[in-house]
């Protein structure tokens, strides 16, 4: 109940139905939010060609091939995995016209050199075995093959979710506040190349970048992040009390990121690209 509730405050402020499903969160509020301008930096570091066969690992509910697929035409084939069906259903109902898979990045169904481009948003660092996974993208890539990732810097380089972490300690206890270190497991962007140098890239190539994650209030972003990211990949629950609590707190540490049209704040990436 506690979760309909919060979900029932999230899409009122939007005036969009209530749901109770966090793909769909995740699509309505964190794509616009974050991803759909990520998606575009990432593409423009491995620019899709007409004809290749693309595929984006760990997809979500699918914006980067979604944003991809127009690029790839004539002739190309872009494909989505990601382990979670709720989030291959949300990018099935979106555009049908995609290959949805579910499916596991350490051992992935695509025969050796069967592809031409692999792009990953932010979902790298959530992998336990990383280099079996880099390992996977190299077999299936062609010669020659690209790979594109992007993984978030330090959590200082991002003072919305800093500012929630600190909601987090002060509110739930000191050991949630490392809820959001798995997503920024890569402050220094150096142990990403190292890790594609451990899985077949010799010459991978890492840059950092910036962009601006755009909500419509600080409420909005918390309660996205809490219900929408923190409590499906932990399976665990907030009250609607802690959320209340955490939204307060987290919006008052926000407040220099505040303005008329709601929540801005930059966000920093590194950008790692390589060929097989």
């Amino acid at each position: 109940m506690a979760i309909d509730i919060c979900i029932g405050r999230i899409m009122s402020h939007q005036q969009i139905q209530t749901t109770t499903s966090s793909s769909e969160i995740y699509e309505r509020f964190m794509v616009p939010g974050i991803f759909a301008r990520w998606s575009r930096v990432l593409l423009e570091q491995v620019v899709p060609q007409p004809g290749e066969r693309v595929l984006d690992l760990a997809c979500g509910t699918g914006i980067v091939a979604r944003t991809a697929a127009p690029m790839v035409q004539p002739g190309g084939e872009v494909f989505g995995v990601d382990m979670n069906p709720a989030q291959i259903a949300t990018a099935r109902s979106i555009d049908s016209s995609i290959d949805w898979r579910e499916g596991d990045a350490g051992s992935l169904t695509f025969a050796d050199q069967e592809l031409d481009l692999i792009v990953w948003q932010q979902g790298f660092q959530f992998f336990p075995d990383r280099v079996q996974a880099v390992k996977e993208i190299h077999r299936v890539l062609k010669p020659g093959g690209r790979v594109g990732i992007a993984v978030w810097s330090s959590i200082e380089q991002s003072p919305g979710y800093l500012a929630l972490s600190h909601a987090l300690g002060r509110i739930v206890g000191a050991s949630a506040a490392g809820l959001l270190d798995e997503l920024f497991a890569f402050p220094d962007s150096t142990e990403v190349s190292r890790t594609f140098g451990d899985g077949g890239f010799r010459n991978a190539d890492v840059v950092s970048n910036n962009d601006d994650a755009i909500f419509n209030s600080a409420e909005e972003f918390t309660r996205a992040i809490a219900v929408g990211s923190i409590m499906r990949r932990i399976d665990t629950q907030f009250t609607n009390d802690i959320l209340d609590l955490m939204t307060a707190d987290a919006t008052a540490e926000m407040e220099p990121c505040l303005g008329e049209d709601g929540l801005k704040f930059p966000m920093e990436a590194h950008l790692l690209t390589a060929r097989k």
